[in-house]
């Protein structure tokens, strides 16, 4: 594991995955090169340096888990790993236990080097890109942590919501209903109080990964990415708030959300994770920053949705397919992988390979995964697959789909499912109405269990002839992009 987002991205220069880029410009550049880099498969990982306009060292990363091999390497998995053994390591550490490890306070940290109060505090000193053609302004937080107290019940919410800067000391941050900070801050505005807040822009990869974590209310995920790392995380407290900051943080800007009758400032639109612009412009509570902490020649962590997860998120598509697999596991046989596709956004799509062993068990499988905390939002199919298909090879997929599903008796549709307002599926008629739920469709593109034995067979090769083609003609296929 690393201490750093510097050491993660040093031991990603070091297995040659690493480009750096000078000379690029905030308002469309780096936005751009980020976008065209993302879509290509394999693309390294981008630090800017010598922004336009901005001292040099300030910088800016991004795509920093757009390969398998970057993914498995912030995880802490075999770097060579594919999808699927993604998934399944990812799923064997969930189910081998999550034992819980508070983060330890330390006296200073790295985050400390640089420390702005007062008039000194100018946001317009980061080289904060407009990550998308359309959005509303520059967004400093992309790949970053908002870091909360609960004032009732006195625990730490740590999680990531896109953050607008504004001017030198106010920003926005944005949260959608029932998330963790819109029900914190209501509580302390609802005391007559500001909310206080942190947000991080920069921090090392499982620190990030336990804010994208879905969290149970009043876990901290701080401890979680402790249990992860093997490790408690080292913190400081602010200098103008006393919330724990990852002593080794690139940015961290302490300050407090107002209440909306105080003040509020236009917020996006933004490109979000459903691969289009969301919300519009709205005016949203003010996050006034209060005072500055950043590294020596500092880093903004740059992760900005795109209609692939995979480009923007740590695993995030991993994550969710091993939650769901271990849950499978926990209530039926017979599962032989599980994804979640990569091509499409978010979680819309999963696809489950199941070895059927009684009627009905294609269907149980399918009914489950829609049912889970982990994959309920925002998702729009379900595809079982047989054994024999790999679930993270898309074209194996769809050839299932085109030739095993019949659709009069494969495909299923389940309403009233659960989702958000950024999806966007969602018609005006129901927004209006306050209704955020979707449909769901199972497909059922296996084998008829009752007459599977009498399917037609596929043209493949056996597992011993691949062995042995494979082995005396290795040089061969060793070297060609198979």
């Amino acid at each position: 594991m690393f201490n750093d987002l510097r050491e993660f991205i040093q031991a990603v220069a070091d297995i040659k995955e690493y480009k750096l880029i000078e000379g690029a410009d905030v308002e469309r550049e780096i936005g751009a090169i980020t976008h065209l880099l993302s879509e290509r498969p394999g693309s390294p990982l981008l630090m800017f340096d010598r922004i336009k306009g901005y001292r040099p060292g300030y910088r800016v990363v991004s795509n920093l888990f757009t390969s398998l091999r970057r993914t498995a390497l912030a995880l802490g998995f075999p770097l060579e790993s594919t999808g699927v053994e993604l998934v399944r390591a990812f799923r064997d550490k969930l189910n081998a236990g999550m034992t819980l490890l508070p983060p330890v306070e330390v006296k200073t940290g790295p985050v400390k080097e640089n420390i702005l109060t007062g008039d000194d505090v100018d946001l317009l000193k980061f080289p904060t890109p407009k990550w998308h053609e359309l959005d509303g302004g520059p967004y400093i937080g992309t790949g970053s942590m908002t870091i909360i107290r609960d004032p009732d019940e006195g625990w730490v919410n740590v999680a990531c919501y896109r953050v607008q800067v504004q001017d030198r000391n106010t920003c926005n941050i944005h949260v959608t209903p029932a998330h963790a900070l819109d029900i914190v801050q209501k509580k302390y505005w609802q005391k007559g109080q500001a909310c206080p807040a942190v947000v991080t822009c920069g921090q090392e990869p499982i620190t990030w990964l336990g804010s994208c974590w879905a969290a149970p209310w009043g876990v901290c995920e701080y401890d979680i990415s402790g249990w992860w790392r093997g490790k408690p995380l080292e913190v400081i407290k602010g200098v103008t708030t006393d919330l724990p900051i990852p002593a080794t943080a690139e940015i961290a800007l302490e300050g407090e959300v107002v209440p909306p009758e105080v003040e509020t400032r236009p917020e996006g639109p933004f490109g979000e994770w459903s691969g289009y612009y969301a919300t519009g412009k709205v005016p949203r509570p003010a996050f006034r920053v209060k005072s500055i902490l950043h590294r020596d020649n500092p880093i903004i962590q740059g992760n900005p949705p795109s209609r692939i997860p995979a480009v923007w998120s740590l695993g995030r598509h991993i994550q969710r397919a091993a939650t769901v697999w271990s849950e499978l596991d926990r209530q039926i046989p017979g599962v032989k992988g599980v994804w979640v596709m990569e091509e499409v956004t978010a979680n819309s799509v999963i696809v489950i390979s199941l070895k059927q062993e009684y009627p009905g068990h294609a269907k149980q499988a399918a009914m489950i995964a829609a049912g889970t905390q982990a994959a309920a939002r925002y998702l729009h199919y379900v595809i079982v697959v047989d054994e024999d298909i790999d679930p993270a090879n898309t074209p194996e997929v769809l050839w299932a789909v085109g030739t095993r599903a019949d659709p009069e008796e494969s495909i299923h549709i389940i309403k009233g499912q659960v989702s958000a307002f950024l999806d966007p599926t969602i018609s005006p008629e129901k927004r209006k109405r306050g209704d955020s739920t979707t449909s769901v469709a199972i497909i059922l593109a296996c084998r008829p269990y009752h007459w599977k034995d009498q399917f037609s067979v596929p043209i493949t090769l056996s597992a011993e002839t691949k062995r042995e083609i494979m082995a005396k003609w290795n040089k061969l296929f060793s070297s060609m992009q198979l």
